[in-house]
């Protein structure tokens, strides 16, 4: 068995994010995927090829959408011409909702297709790099953080596996 964990946790500086809601349509080997996350920690278990990954892959997606040298076909459904995240978080008492779509064209080609943002109850469409500064600049990261890609998704919501005993024995 492969464990996979992730929090909501306190974040950098003074603010706290909590993961509330993540639901997607063909990311990967998913149709469709819901979960409504508890408060505390959320550990993700299973056999390889189980879909621990595919989850991840969406929380990264909907937070910063497609990486530098990652191709859309690495997260859409084989079967499938668009996929869709939605992510709903609270940071500091704020709802705060992320969507996006992939859309592959007729001759294959992958584009990030639609992004948006709504922060209690006001929603705005933006553009890729206009949505990954606005969830960068909400999320309180160093400005730095813009151009690097892992980094990104490490500190927010991934934990390496040979790193996962250290936590569990955590107090």
């Amino acid at each position: 068995r492969q464990l996979l964990m992730f929090w909501n946790f306190n974040f950098l500086k003074s603010s706290k994010m909590f993961f509330k809601k993540l639901k997607f349509q063909n990311i990967r080997s998913y149709k469709e995927f819901e979960i409504e996350f508890p408060q505390g920690s959320t550990l993700l278990a299973g056999d390889i090829g189980a879909g621990k990954t595919s989850i991840l892959l969406a929380l990264q997606f909907a937070l910063f959408g497609l990486q530098p040298g990652q191709k859309g076909a690495s997260i859409l459904r084989q079967d499938s011409s668009r996929a869709y995240v939605y992510l709903e978080l609270d940071i500091d008492g704020k709802s705060v909702i992320l969507e996006r779509t992939i859309k592959k064209s007729k001759n294959g080609a992958m584009s990030q297709d639609s992004n948006k943002l709504t922060i209690d109850s006001q929603t705005e469409e933006l553009s890729t790099s206009e949505m990954k500064n606005r969830v960068i600049q909400i999320l309180d990261y160093p400005k730095e953080f813009i151009k690097k890609s892992n980094l990104l998704y490490k500190f927010t919501v991934y934990t390496p596996q040979e790193e996962m005993k250290a936590i569990i024995q955590e107090r």
